[in-house]
């Protein structure tokens, strides 16, 4: 079978993150696009990466690389997977040994997680006696989650608490976007989660404890980098395909397109170093200033590329990539999408500051 092939040609690892992309594409592929992308999730639990992510101590190239080859299959898989790797990180560093033999073993058997932070405006997610009461919006995935990590606001900072999903209240009448629509962030309440099938994970603000917080951003920004290369992918296809890709002006596109790509790639790889750095000194300051530069000045580049590589494939292909089943008609907006992270202005202004203070050697 496909994924015994997989399994063992994995030791090449370009073969296996080229082909994991492909598979990935072609099953995301086959459902409406307002539905859980079941099919590719099901591919990657087959490969075993849902179960054990590289996310232990010096695994940070790997996964970056993985996070980059889904994302380059599927800008709404790559989303939810991130999140998934993110609560099983969480997991791993703040949860109880009761809290991780659970978590390890429901997704051994593929049970899917996702992180949770944004309130619904004007009615909170809130702990009242031990139950939740209140809401969180962008609950990105949860028609194929089976748990997610949600904050709630405590007087000593905000908790992790990590909550099934089998009794959520969904609405799904807000989350109508351009792009990453499989992505399903919705609108969910807990009232009818009982106490005792809630786990506290770690203490108040650990959730938002430093640096793996602002670092963790590397991981959203590996999927982009992914999503990148498929816009450029699709665009050199087409000009080869349309026989338009020896153009002078259509090289020069290329040309600009390739020099963002490559240069994320390398900031992609500068902030794998730096995350097993902070690792494997349990995020001591020496090392946790650095990887937060790195963090921000990583997504503050990738943004900025991908806005560039997304105006040169549009130029390139023009109005023919904005019909399906053309690949950039689905790429084009959930790119555009996905790359609005928050406060974009606050990390590029961290990053300036970084290198004033020393803390990212510019020459290096």
């Amino acid at each position: 079978m496909l994924h015994d092939r997989i399994r063992m040609e994995r030791s090449d690892e370009t073969w296996w993150l080229a082909n994991l992309s492909s598979q990935v594409e072609t099953r995301a592929a086959l459902g409406a696009r307002e539905d859980f992308p079941q099919a590719a999730f099901d591919f990657l639990r087959e490969t075993g990466v849902c179960a054990a992510p590289p996310i232990g101590t010096g695994q940070g190239l790997s996964l970056l690389r993985l996070l980059a080859a889904v994302g380059r299959g599927d800008l709404g898989v790559g989303r939810l997977f991130e999140g998934h790797v993110n609560a099983l990180d969480l997991v791993r560093r703040f949860g109880s040994s009761e809290v991780r033999r659970k978590v390890e073993t429901e997704a051994g058997e593929g049970a899917l997680f996702g992180v949770w932070n944004t309130d619904e405006p004007g009615d909170p997610l809130l702990l009242e006696a031990g139950w939740l009461k209140g809401r969180k919006n962008f609950a990105s995935g949860v028609d194929g989650l089976s748990y997610a990590i949600v904050t709630v606001p405590l007087a000593a900072g905000r908790q992790m608490v990590l909550a099934p999903l089998d009794k959520a209240e969904i609405d799904r009448s807000w989350w109508k976007p351009l792009g990453m629509k499989s992505s399903g962030s919705h609108v969910v309440g807990f009232s009818n989660v009982a106490p005792d099938e809630l786990a506290l994970l770690g203490k108040p603000d650990d959730y938002i404890r430093e640096p793996w917080f602002s670092g963790g951003a590397i991981r959203f920004a590996a999927v982009h980098v992914g999503g990148m290369e498929a816009v450029m992918q699709a665009t050199v296809d087409h000009l080869r395909r349309t026989g338009r890709a020896d153009n002078p002006y259509q090289l020069h596109r290329i040309g600009r397109m390739g020099l963002a790509v490559r240069s994320c790639r390398l900031w992609l790889d500068r902030a794998a170093e730096a995350w097993d750095a902070a690792e494997a000194t349990g995020g001591a300051p020496a090392e946790a200033a650095p990887l937060r530069a790195v963090a921000n000045g990583f997504r503050s580049v990738v943004e900025q590329s991908a806005m560039a590589v997304l105006e040169e494939a549009e130029r390139a292909v023009g109005a023919a990539g904005f019909n399906a089943p053309h690949r950039l008609e689905r790429l084009i907006p959930d790119l555009r999408t996905y790359l609005r992270q928050p406060n974009p202005d606050g990390a590029l202004s961290a990053f300036a500051q970084a290198v004033l203070q020393g803390d990212f050697e510019v020459g290096r």
